[in-house]
């Protein structure tokens, strides 16, 4: 008989054993030990036992639901109107047995006991309390349709669409790089420079990049020093037994709003690129939504192909 219960002190083994045999595609890193979900997930000062639920056969756990809560707009604080249920994992030999349906309904019941506007199902940009660096790749952006039982699974509980985000990546191991006339003038007068942080540090980069190996990357104007455009790299060290090869992530990329459209996006990445390919990295992937068709054309035309889609959903 399955039984359910929140997370105890003592049950970190058993959820990175749970994760590590359930199979979700490439989306799911393969961490060598449990204290990443430690640094990641429980170590987080938002953590709430209350809010993961364990399911258990005897002392076996066979599966877990994990909610949280977004971000505000400006990254300072929890979100507490939007709940996002940030993972759902079912050992394989136990799926198909109403498991997974359970999980899903105790974490919203969860959710809106924590009186929430509105319920969303895949982590990402400002809506990823946790599985930062555990899910997704670079990061989370929603449950990636490379697991193809997440989506009939969740539009079968009442889900539909909410917004959808490419997964994109480029061979490092490539040398050639796109050239233009426009990115040729751009290199002349501009150099690539590396931070120790972030430009404006706040509270989400504390909680997320802060809590990796991240560099930042700007692109100056060599003769005024200006800031052009920016962005984080983090190795992803917890997927080098999922994907086998070193594989780095791009994330949190800006420019300037005055400079948008201009070609330093592009120039900026393809510049990253070259100081990574220097580093021995395999692969390299970053995230844009949809939704922002000027992101997307910067990592087409910096050499980036789109590989896997992730989808968040919203209770309807």
């Amino acid at each position: 008989m399955i039984e359910y219960r929140c997370f105890r002190n003592f049950d970190p083994p058993g959820i990175w054993k749970l994760w590590c045999e359930s199979q979700m595609g490439r989306g799911a890193a393969l961490p060598r030990s449990i204290d990443a979900f430690e640094d990641l997930n429980y170590g987080q000062p938002y953590f709430d036992p209350a809010g993961l639920t364990i399911a258990l056969d005897g002392q076996e756990i066979v599966g877990l639901v994990h909610s949280g809560f977004g971000a505000t707009e400006d990254r300072s604080q929890l979100d507490r109107t939007t709940g996002v249920i940030c993972a759902v994992v079912v050992a394989p030999a136990y799926r198909r047995k109403g498991i997974g349906t359970e999980l899903i309904h105790r974490a919203e019941t969860y959710l809106q006991e924590n009186s929430v506007e509105r319920i969303l199902a895949g982590p990402a940009r400002g809506l990823d309390p946790f599985f930062f660096g555990l899910y997704g790749g670079c990061r989370p952006s929603g449950f990636l349709l490379s697991d193809p039982l997440g989506q009939p699974f969740l539009q079968k509980l009442g889900y539909t669409e909410f917004e959808k985000h490419g997964v994109y990546q480029r061979d490092l191991t490539v040398p050639r790089d796109p050239t233009t006339m426009r990115s040729v003038l751009i290199r002349r007068q501009t150099e690539l420079v590396t931070l120790e942080t972030s430009e404006s540090p706040n509270w989400w980069y504390y909680t997320h990049l802060g809590r990796t190996d991240s560099v930042r990357y700007c692109l100056k104007m060599k003769r005024t020093g200006e800031p052009i455009a920016s962005v984080s790299v983090t190795p992803l060290d917890h997927y080098e037994d999922a994907w086998q090869n070193r594989s780095v992530g791009i994330v949190d990329m800006r420019v300037a709003p005055s400079c948008r459209g201009q070609g330093y996006g592009q120039t900026l990445l393809i510049e990253v690129v070259r100081s990574l390919r220097q580093d021995h990295f395999h692969h390299a992937e970053i995230h844009a939504p949809d939704s922002s068709p000027m992101a997307v054309r910067a990592l087409v035309s910096a050499g980036f192909q789109r590989i896997d889609t992730g989808v968040v959903y919203q209770k309807t």
